[in-house]
């Protein structure tokens, strides 16, 4: 005859394990998304806003907004704004790939101390499934 205590020990220890796989598993396969720059000084060539996608999951991005913002007493409001053109929208990024936003001619922004010191630049991405987009810091001097 098997011990009923020793029985209900097994099987919470099993259950406590199984859960905590499943949290790892979730946990793992969250959206991650990473923003960084490559800014040329030239506006030719133009700068560079790159969003990479690090997990497996695809996303797509409905819209985004490059926020220029200055420093208002404890917050940072945006004093100019970039959108994308009419027709650049649902922008499917795939699993460990990379999107590429690039301002070049007439988009092209100066980055140097001169014009942005003390201030901020931050990409606002809408992707879709989210109720509220997501703010990523890129840039201050």
């Amino acid at each position: 005859m098997v011990n009923p205590d020793l029985l209900a020990l097994w099987g919470a220890v099993l259950s406590t394990i199984l859960a905590l796989v499943k949290i790892w598993e979730i946990w793992s396969s969250r959206r991650r998304i990473e923003v960084s720059y490559n800014f040329i000084g030239l506006p030719e060539e133009g700068n560079d806003i790159i969003i990479r996608n690090i997990s497996d999951k695809p996303f797509i991005i409905t819209y985004w907004e490059l926020l220029f913002c200055e420093r208002k007493y404890f917050r940072w409001v945006p004093y100019r704004t970039e959108e994308p053109g009419e027709f650049a929208h649902d922008v499917s990024v795939q699993g460990h790939s990379t999107h590429i936003l690039n301002f070049s001619g007439a988009d092209y922004f100066d980055w140097g101390y001169k014009a942005m010191a003390g201030k901020r630049i931050y990409l606002k991405l809408h992707i879709a499934g989210n109720k509220r987009p997501v703010k990523f810091f890129v840039y201050k001097v």
